[in-house]
């Protein structure tokens, strides 16, 4: 057999086993080194890019999700898609690539905690300031006024996604949540201490003893004292 014969067999057999393997608008293989030294190395794909490595923490894991975003492999989103921390998508920037998501179940019977504990900087309202105001609650160490749970024992122990940079919405976060995903179903009922599963914490103070709550079923608007019990759905940046 001539080696031109032999040549274009072996063609035949490469475009033939790259077709079928989906390889044609990009090898999974690239030769390093010139002539005889030349080696074959896999590449990564995106995905296998994005696996967590073992050895990261929780915080880490958060921190590396969201530089990824900025590189080639970035997953691009719109809203109401599924997240990394496994909630919708309610909101996007830089074409998809960052935005924020809800997490994918809430907390009922919450306490705030904070009672009559002023936190002049965590009274923003507006979109994108939970992080912040949650930052100033954190800070102050709030518990709860009856011994129960309060919202920031539910903040800490969250790890949904096997992230932990899970944050309490502002007011302006949770209308937009109600606006662009629709009414959040809350099926819980009431205990006999003052209990409002359909109302949803805001970390929005309106003064030592207010926050700003949102009823995400109805879309009504309240003031709730931090001592009764309302649902909470954290929210995280991408």
């Amino acid at each position: 057999m001539s080696i031109k014969i032999l040549a274009t067999l072996l063609m035949t057999v490469w475009v033939t086993t790259a077709s079928a393997y989906g390889w044609e608008d990009g090898d999974p293989l690239t030769l390093s080194g010139d002539g005889d030294e030349a080696k074959v190395e896999y590449e990564l794909s995106c995905d296998e890019q994005r696996v967590r490595n073992p050895s990261m923490t929780d915080e880490e894991y958060s921190d590396f999700l969201l530089e990824f975003q900025d590189s080639e492999c970035a997953r691009v989103f719109k809203v109401g898609d599924i997240g990394f921390g496994g909630g919708r998508v309610f909101y996007t920037t830089d074409g998809g690539r960052h935005g924020v998501e809800i997490a994918p179940d809430h907390h009922t019977t919450v306490e705030y905690g904070c009672v009559n504990v002023g936190l002049e900087g965590a009274r923003d309202k507006s979109l994108g300031a939970g992080a912040s105001n949650t930052d100033v609650a954190l800070e102050n160490d709030c518990v709860s006024y009856y011994g129960g749970t309060s919202i920031f024992d539910v903040l800490r122990d969250y790890d949904a996604g096997e992230v932990k940079d899970w944050y309490i919405p502002s007011m302006g976060e949770l209308e937009e949540i109600y606006k662009v995903l629709g009414p959040y179903l809350v099926t819980e009922k009431g205990d006999a201490h003052p209990s409002f599963p359909q109302y949803f914490w805001s970390s929005s103070e309106d003064d030592k003893y207010w926050m700003s709550a949102l009823n995400l079923t109805a879309g009504q608007k309240a003031r709730a004292n931090k001592n009764v019990k309302l649902s909470v759905l954290l929210i995280r940046n991408f």
